[in-house]
């Protein structure tokens, strides 16, 4: 039964304080970590500007690099990072359209201009994964090092000219964006790198059967004439 004097609840303590107490406030939602950038450029590759070929390593914001179907474009920002190792692919000069050999991040991604590709997706040019490439025309994995790795970007997705003759793929700053270009799998680049070398090979035959041919021909000229001789 309550007492009937005004100090009957003096010691009680509001109810409403208890939710500053530290076991009620909510914990702050975690940061997520920025997603790892893949590809990139190594500092010493080659790039096409309108000033001529520039090691990528003096690439700044307000150069102009070319790109396959873009013309010049004006590079926005220059980012670097140096992760703990990067995997390399060595390539060998000619094996890309490069002229000298070079070294390539294993997740960069370059584009290929194959009659397979435009016959299979009717599309010119398609990009894939360097790492993909392992095997065709002497490209070989090689070991990982710590290599600064170059980002640079551009209004849009592009691709730029490398190496004198190399197509190397810059995607969109979101790289969320949807990739105008044709990205190949694995598989896919398998099949049609496959598909590009028995070609050559059938292409190798036909050539050889025909050189067979003219020496099969020019071996009964001679015997002609030379039987025309012993006759006279």
């Amino acid at each position: 039964m309550l007492l009937d004097h005004s100090t009957s609840f003096a010691d009680c303590q509001p109810v409403g304080l208890l939710m500053d107490f530290p076991a009620a406030v909510a914990a702050p939602a975690p940061r997520s970590r920025p997603r790892p950038r893949t590809g990139g450029l190594l500092p010493h590759m080659m790039v096409e500007t309108d000033r001529g070929f520039v090691q990528a390593r003096h690439i700044k914001p307000g150069d102009m690099v070319y790109t396959l179907d873009g013309g010049a474009q004006e590079v926005l920002s220059v980012k670097q990072s140096i992760p703990r190792l990067t995997s390399l692919v060595h390539v060998p000069a000619g094996a890309l359209g490069n002229d000298d050999d070079l070294m390539l991040p294993a997740d960069q991604k370059v584009g290929l201009e194959l009659d397979a590709i435009e016959r299979l997706f009717d599309v010119p040019t398609a990009v894939t994964k360097v790492i993909s490439l392992v095997g065709y025309n002497g490209i070989s994995a090689a070991m990982p090092e710590k290599m600064a790795r170059i980002f640079i970007t551009f209004a849009e997705e592009e691709m730029i000219w490398a190496e004198c003759g190399m197509l190397v793929h810059i995607p969109a700053a979101d790289s969320a964006d949807d990739s105008a270009f044709r990205d190949l799998s694995l598989s896919e680049t398998r099949q049609i790198l496959a598909s590009e070398e028995g070609r050559a090979l059938v292409d190798a035959g036909k050539a050889e059967d025909e050189t067979t041919d003219e020496d099969s021909d020019d071996i009964l000229s001679a015997f002609d004439m030379l039987r025309g001789l012993l006759a006279a």
